[in-house]
């Protein structure tokens, strides 16, 4: 059932994870994905919606507004 052996801390984790195409163990990839969405944000667009913007230059081009 714990077949395979996690890239990062070294935990067994469970075969169905595994064919799932994980190599790392549900704690691992926790952190690793907290990681990934704190370097990007959610913001509103006019006429569009909401967007992912995951480079800074970008976020700050998007206000054009002159003060």
């Amino acid at each position: 059932m714990y077949d395979n052996e996690c890239n990062t801390c070294g935990e067994m984790f469970p075969i169905s994870r595994a064919r799932l195409g994980y190599n790392v163990c549900l704690m691992c990839g926790d952190l690793v994905a907290a990681s990934q969405r704190a370097s990007w944000c959610v913001v509103p667009l006019p006429k569009q919606g909401y967007t992912r913007v995951t480079n800074k230059a970008d976020l700050l081009s998007l206000n054009q507004k002159t003060r």
